[in-house]
């Protein structure tokens, strides 16, 4: 390791501050130049949610309605498993209050952030697997940038950023890929000279505290030390520590702790609790993990990660919510055909890999990026889509951070197809054209998306359009409430209520929202509506039958199910 490839410089590709040509005489793609593209399209494709994007779905309950986010106090508590999530909507309350401007400009600029990682990440990679003097500075350049560029512009992303409450997400990206674009750095600056060994340890520190904010921001952070781990072995296997590089793998190790105790400290009594909204979902996700089948989970993942791949590739049919059902066995022949599918793409990345030891340079990096990419997707997907049970069986935000290694992948089967085609060709000159037929329609389904989470009417309309459950028609009756359209929202809500299942039944993956709490919310909600019309009987009917419903709630939400979610409204254990 070191040599030229390893100075290479985070983002900017040399010591000097720009990514050169091969010539090392002209710059390409200057980090400056990518950092204010990213920023005026970033701005561009979600303006108008910045503007105009009310607060949605779970918001009421994680944003409006949470004390925590009120009360910059309740932070002196550091035990909340989502610690920096919840303090980042905190600091927003506190610079402007409740308006919404502030939160979705804090989100996009997470976004922003995330896309420039994302491009220096894949600059870094690319520089690790040139071997020394047989790099492709100007070609790593492009790959890295459009890799960038398309996380930047993908519709898929616009889950994980217009929808505030889901910065969970975003923001736990921001630390993961923080902390593994450092790592690289810094193991580069120690395999280098005596000098570079300073700035490098620096680095190092700084990579640990990024994974552990990582940790205390979303659960979906418990694979990066196992990245860090894959990485160190793959693009440092001639470092000059030889087997004792596995001792800088030792703090990241340490960090694997802090999920497990935020999640049962509080059970063992090696925690204090959470507070309001924190609490419960720490709760609901005890109930989860105990409680559901592991089993029914996995085999309907192998279906849901073919679902998130398509949608990366043709992302046609977006929504918020899926009504997507459960499947019970490995044998089932859609399980089966998806679970070969993802064997196909693994083994694709092996054989990609050894492909690339008879591969002439610059060639063997792009098929070690591919491999690379791939092994990222699975690991960073493994969190939410294995064997750890979760009420909800997919949602689009849970592809955020996986997506980079697959766009990643991508790319780098565009360049070795566009070289076999053109050897020798310049790939800047290419680029171009990639952004014409594939970053401009991605950009332009992102701007349409977008639209759908700029007013609650729109939102809820586009669910019911396109899913049937009860979620879309509760919420869709609470806006018709909202806005005095009482004949429209009883109509929605009694939809809902019909749908309510009969009591003591075991609940479904498909009817996981029916809960007692929940349905008694939905009560409630017919129970005001029925107020302002001045049907004050039918009124006290649905009060008292919500009142009935929660006392028959179980009290552990540990043990049978407490939801917080108005009969699909409110989502607090599947974030």
């Amino acid at each position: 390791m070191g040599g030229s490839d390893a100075q290479e410089g985070l983002a900017g590709g040399t010591r000097k501050g720009g990514l050169t040509s091969s010539t090392g005489k002209r710059r390409l793609l200057a980090p400056g130049g990518v950092f204010l593209l990213f920023v005026a399209a970033g701005v561009l494709l979600y303006g108008k949610v910045i503007l105009s994007g009310p607060f949605l779905f779970d918001d009421f309950e994680y944003i409006v309605g949470n004390p925590m986010v009120r009360n910059l106090s309740y932070f002196t508590n550091i035990s909340e498993a989502r610690y920096f999530g919840y303090l980042s909507f905190a600091v927003n309350y506190a610079l402007g209050g409740e308006n919404p401007v502030w939160f979705h400009l804090t989100n996009v600029l997470i976004h922003i952030i995330n896309a420039l990682l994302v491009f220096a990440l894949t600059k870094r990679v690319l520089a690790l697997l040139s071997r020394e003097g047989e790099g492709d500075p100007g070609g790593h350049a492009v790959v890295a940038f459009f890799t960038g560029l398309v996380f930047l512009v993908h519709p898929v992303e616009t889950q994980a950023v217009s929808y505030i409450t889901q910065r969970f997400t975003s923001l736990c990206s921001l630390f993961y890929l923080l902390s593994v674009v450092l790592y690289l750095e810094a193991r580069a600056r120690i395999e280098e000279r005596r000098e570079e060994r300073g700035p490098g340890f620096a680095l190092y520190i700084s990579s640990v505290a990024a994974a552990v904010l990582a940790m205390k921001t979303k659960e979906i952070a418990f694979t990066a030390p196992f990245m860090i781990a894959i990485l160190e072995l793959l693009l440092f296997a001639g470092s000059k520590y030889e087997k004792r590089r596995f001792y800088f793998l030792i703090p990241f190790a340490a960090t694997l702790v802090i999920i497990p105790l935020s999640l049962f400290g509080p059970r063992l009594g090696l925690a204090a609790p959470g507070v309001a909204i924190d609490e419960i979902t720490r709760r609901n996700k005890l109930y989860d993990l105990f409680r559901r089948s592991p089993y029914e989970y996995l085999v309907t993942q192998f279906r849901v990660i073919v679902t998130y791949i398509r949608l990366l590739v043709f992302p046609a049919g977006q929504r918020a919510v899926y009504d997507y059902p459960a499947s019970r066995s490995f044998l089932e022949p859609r399980v089966l055909l998806s679970a070969a599918g993802l064997l196909a793409a693994g083994g694709a990345a092996l054989y990609s890999w050894r492909r690339a030891e008879k591969a002439q340079a610059p060639e063997a990096a792009y098929y070690r990026l591919f491999s690379i990419g791939v092994i990222w997707f699975f690991v960073t997907i493994s969190v939410e889509s294995s064997v750890i049970p979760i009420k909800d069986l997919i949602f689009e935000h849970r592809a955020y951070l996986p997506s980079a290694g697959f766009f990643a992948s991508c790319t780098a089967l565009l360049v070795l197809a566009a070289r076999k085609i053109q050897p020798g060709a310049d790939l800047r000159k290419k680029a171009a054209a990639l952004v014409l037929l594939i970053a401009l329609p991605l950009s332009a389904a992102t701007y349409a998306r977008n639209i759908v989470w700029t007013d609650e009417l729109k939102f809820w309309d586009d669910v019911v359009r396109k899913t049937g459950k009860a979620i879309g028609y509760n919420n869709r009756g609470s806006v018709y409430s909202k806005r005095g359209e009482y004949g429209l929202a009883l109509r929605d809500l009694n939809r809902v209520i019909g749908a309510f299942p009969r009591p003591g039944g075991r609940l479904s993956w498909e009817g996981a929202d029916f809960t007692p709490s929940n349905m008694a919310k939905t009560y409630v909600s017919r129970g005001q509506v029925y107020e302002k019309m001045g049907d004050t009987k039918r009124a006290e009917e649905d009060f008292a039958a919500a009142r009935r419903l929660l006392l028959d709630a179980p009290a552990d939400p540990a043990g049978p199910e407490e939801g917080t979610r108005a009969a699909g409204g409110q989502k607090a254990a599947t974030k």
